[in-house]
């Protein structure tokens, strides 16, 4: 049928519509083609209304937002300070370790670890002075060990031959390698896993300068210049999330996934429990083979660990943190793992009176004392942990867009995998344990949250998602840069101290 047919009841058949366009008179064109409906519960096409984007676009807008975390996070970062070494690094002592032919790690002397292995003494064995903070006294052999997950004691390991050839001694890291392995992955992945998600690279820059500058992933990369292992740790492992998630919620080519499990897994040993929705992913995806191929890189990620415990304690569900409080009397943490255990349901609403870890994570609110425009003082009372939702209000569209998330098959499935992951977080005995106004272990489903409800945080026909958005993401990068302290600047001669002052965005 045409515009100028005298039936408008003519059958179409075969002819394709057409419109006039008035500046070509008579020429007909065909109309704009709608978007796909979108496949297996996708987000709709109209929320974000995605447009082509030059790889210049995207590259721009890739160094936008890092000149923003350079400008806005660069004086709490500042990649120049980064150090670590084997003595204040269980896994940086580890992979050393292992270089040298031991599971275990030497006793301290003067703060200083022995790799001579000297004898111990029988009355100081538990003395937590002889050995680095947080290992593992195992009282079967009297030995010590890292109970953290071995990553970095990997990562050392292979670094080794880099360090050897610019003349640094194997038990200390570079600023320039920790930067390389450490900071520009997380940036990147931010970056990349937002834009597969949105296909929108100013909305993905926007959302991972706030992931890395409004939630606790900022204070786990400013005490990284310490060489902080736990912080560091749970820097590592948003890395990894974010790939598994972005496999998950995309091609589920199911490898990628793998590989991100294996980075979060060997940065925290909790998040194997997402291996459960991999298994369930492969086998809707691939069938059987599917599934035998996801268990089979599963047991790949999972043996390595296990035989670690195995020579380690004797056990391999043992992972030592138990061992850890060896000699520690009046630790609050110690005390709680003698009466309860290392985990318990009673940890989800509080033991000898004090506050659970539900409250902690969840209701908690930080308790101020001088406030500036600045700077804000927390009390010690913090150190047990801050409610996610007032630190990162981001995560209030996991409950605004549930409806809309729920139908959409990966992101429902891969939501519903964070809730394991948060029960055995609440039955820990420690909160997490020392965290001035935060909570860091909130990022072992965080990231997860705010990639799945992207999509719908970013507008569309509806203006005020943007401007909310904005303004969540807004109050979580002003807290978390009032409550990180800027990295003070090493000593060293006049000279670089003067133009470390005038770089005060350096990192």
């Amino acid at each position: 049928m045409t515009l100028d047919s005298d039936n408008p009841n003519q059958p179409i058949g075969n002819l394709q519509p057409h419109v006039i366009d008035i500046g070509k008179g008579n020429a007909r064109t065909a109309p704009p083609r709608s978007a796909p409906p979108p496949l297996d519960g996708a987000p709709s096409a109209t929320l974000s209304a995605p447009r082509a984007w030059h790889r210049y676009e995207v590259l721009g807008c890739f160094a936008l937002m890092m000149v923003a975390i350079q400008v806005a996070l660069g004086p709490k970062i500042r990649l120049s300070q980064w150090e670590m070494n084997a003595d204040s690094n269980a896994a940086v002592a580890e992979g050393v370790a292992w270089m040298k032919g031991r599971l275990d790690i030497p006793p301290v002397r003067n703060n200083e670890l022995q790799w001579d292995y000297p004898e111990v003494r029988d009355w100081e064995r538990k003395d937590p002075e002889v050995r680095l903070h947080d290992t593992a006294y195992n009282p079967e052999n009297h030995k010590y060990y890292n109970v953290f997950p071995p990553l970095f004691s990997i990562l050392t390991v292979a670094v080794s031959p880099f360090h050897k050839l610019v003349g640094m001694p194997e038990t200390m890291w570079r600023p320039e390698m920790m930067a390389l392995l450490i900071y520009w992955p997380i940036a990147i992945v931010s970056f990349v896993t937002f834009h597969r998600r949105l296909q929108n690279p100013m909305w993905a820059a926007i959302l991972a300068f706030a992931l890395i500058g409004g939630t606790s992933i900022l204070p786990g990369l400013n005490e990284t210049r310490h060489g902080l292992l736990g912080r560091m740790d749970h820097v590592m492992s948003q890395i990894g999330l974010l790939i598994f998630a972005a496999d998950l919620l995309g091609r589920q080519r199911i490898w990628p996934a793998l590989i991100g499990l294996f980075i979060a897994v060997y940065a925290r040993q909790i998040t194997i429990l997402y291996g459960v929705v991999l298994l369930a992913v492969a086998w809707k995806r691939y069938g059987a083979k599917g599934f035998a191929l996801a268990g089979l890189g599963l047991a790949v990620i999972v043996g390595p660990l296990l035989t670690l415990n195995y020579y380690k304690f004797g056990d391999p569900l043992e992972f030592g943190y138990r061992h850890i409080y060896a000699g520690r009397g009046g630790d609050l943490m110690g005390e709680r793992v003698q009466k309860y255990g290392t985990f318990s349901p009673k940890y989800i609403l509080g033991v000898d009176g004090d506050d659970g870890n539900l409250f902690f994570m969840h209701l908690s609110l930080p308790k101020m004392g001088d406030v500036s425009l600045t700077s804000v003082h927390l009390y010690d009372a913090n150190q047990k942990g801050t409610s996610l939702w007032f630190t990162t209000p981001m995560a209030f569209w996991v409950l605004i867009a549930a409806a809309a998330w729920w139908r959409e098959k990966n992101a429902r499935w891969l939501m519903l995998s964070t809730i394991p992951i948060m029960i055995v977080l609440s039955m820990y005995h420690s909160s997490g344990y020392i965290q001035h106004g935060f909570n860091r272990f909130a990022l072992d489903f965080l990231p997860i949250w705010l990639l799945v409800v992207a999509p719908y945080s970013i507008g569309g026909r509806n203006r005020w998602r943007s401007w909310l958005t904005l303004a969540f993401a807004g109050w979580g990068l002003l807290y978390y840069s009032i409550i990180t302290p800027d990295a003070l600047v090493r000593p060293a001669s006049v000279a670089l101290q003067i133009v470390e002052t005038m770089s005060h965005g350096q990192v």
